[in-house]
């Protein structure tokens, strides 16, 4: 009887009501998150959604705040692998990171709804800044153990301050600019914004890359 008790998943029938029940919230706040900013919602727009009881709702979330972080814990794996699609070239040509950077503009827009929300959360939500540095710190980190430039900013190289400072302001202009003409529907020319993106990734390429001379690569 166990046995036949644990047959979907090795999960139990109460189990898995517990499981839908939660997931069914979170489908909820992503339809109201379509339709209202994150500063507009309340939870109880998420329960109605939902059509469960309060108490249901506080069994899984103890705020609205624990809802944005549990869609952005799901969302972070999908955005550090699009992210990650550079670690695919040893060394990019500029051809290579336009065609990166067009992927990246498509995923912004796939993704819009959440995207939107992360960001009025990070501009009104304390404990969420800490959770985004997180995001582009463990970035960095990968970058860094395939991108030879990207060692510099956490050398200590004489160059390594300045390699930081540039690294990390290349990330901010690359979500700036995504962000723009996916969010917004900026009227330019997006081949040629990605073009200008792509130049300047292959600038900080090659001042910091291991041709320069800048820091050998990791030992082991």
């Amino acid at each position: 009887m166990r046995s036949m008790s644990r047959a979907h998943g090795g999960l139990t029938l109460q189990e898995r009501q517990k499981q839908k029940s939660r997931e069914s919230i979170l489908q909820a706040a992503k339809a109201v998150l379509a339709e209202k900013t994150y500063a507009a919602i309340a939870v109880e727009d998420v329960i109605a959604r939902a059509g469960v009881s309060r108490a249901t709702f506080y069994k899984y979330f103890d705020s609205k705040f624990a809802i944005g972080r549990e869609l952005h814990a799901e969302f972070a794996p999908r955005y550090s692998a699009a992210f990650d699609v550079l670690l695919s070239y040893d060394d990019p040509t500029e051809g290579e990171l336009v065609a990166w950077i067009k992927q990246l503009v498509a995923f912004y827009r796939q993704e819009k709804d959440l995207i939107v929300t992360f960001a009025h959360m990070l501009a009104i939500e304390p404990r969420f800044h800490p959770i985004m540095i997180d995001i582009i710190r463990e970035t960095e980190e990968r970058w860094s153990s395939r991108i030879p430039a990207f060692r510099v900013p956490g050398s200590n190289a004489p160059n390594g301050m300045r390699a930081r400072i540039e690294s990390r302001l290349l990330l901010r202009q690359l979500n700036d600019f995504c962000y723009e003409v996916a969010l917004f529907d900026w009227s330019i020319d997006v081949t040629e914004g990605c073009r200008i993106m792509a130049g300047y990734f292959r600038g900080f390429l090659e001042q910091y890359g291991v041709k320069g001379g800048t820091v050998p690569p990791p030992s082991g």
